[in-house]
């Protein structure tokens, strides 16, 4: 049975894309899902950090920031649970081509006004790249602090706006920064700590959006 794709798209960049990409690829790699991630983007962030002496804890990593990312992410669903593409901070036929085969797409969004701002963009291209296509997507708040009046500002705004959020945010730690010294993620290097245990809620939101999708179109 072929893997979901899972597509983390953002035309801002800095919103923690690469970040919650990895992070999620190692969690389900941990909890034996075989994942594929897939960098997309011509930065090569994703390889960057798989070259780093932890190397991501051995997760599959495919390059391939072209236009092709579609066709290549289709095949790969052959061989594993899911598939995690990392696409390009910019509008792009890339960016499009990963949105267009995804079965979920998930939106990073600092909790900032112009992030909010620019991530209308994300939407628009969500909404306008393929004709006749209506993506199932999440936005997931990064960066965030706990309490904070401007983290519930901005929740609150877009849920004002009718924007599907998850409920697990990503607070901004410093492990996060700690473990990709080493090409890690929390998940690897405090499994225990809380931003491990963000990334698992994440996740845990994330298959349960899957599984309904695929309840819903069996």
């Amino acid at each position: 049975m072929s893997g979901p794709i899972v597509t983390i798209a953002s035309l801002k960049g800095g919103s923690g894309k690469t970040t919650l990409a990895c992070c999620l690829a190692v969690h389900w790699h941990i909890k034996g899902f075989k994942p594929l991630l897939i960098d997309a983007d011509p930065q090569r962030s994703v390889v960057r950090l798989g070259e780093r002496e932890r190397r991501l804890g051995g997760i599959d990593i495919l390059e391939k920031p072209d236009k092709d990312v579609w066709k290549i992410s289709r095949q790969a669903t052959a061989d594993h649970g899911i598939t995690i593409v990392d696409t390009p901070g910019f509008d792009s036929d890339i960016t499009v081509a990963a949105l267009a085969v995804a079965d979920l797409v998930l939106i990073p969004v600092k909790a900032s006004p112009l992030d909010v701002d620019r991530m209308m963009d994300t939407v628009k291209t969500l909404m306008g790249g393929v004709k006749g296509w209506a993506p199932t997507f999440r936005l997931v708040l990064t960066q965030t602090t706990r309490g904070s009046v401007i983290s519930r500002h901005v929740r609150g705004e877009l849920e004002e706006g009718g924007f599907p959020l998850l409920s697990s945010d990503m607070p901004n730690r410093v492990a996060y920064a700690e473990a990709g010294l080493y090409g890690a993620t929390p998940s690897l290097t405090a499994p225990d700590g809380p931003a491990a245990q963000d990334i698992a809620a994440i996740a845990g939101e994330t298959e349960a959006l899957l599984e309904t999708k695929k309840a819903l179109t069996a």
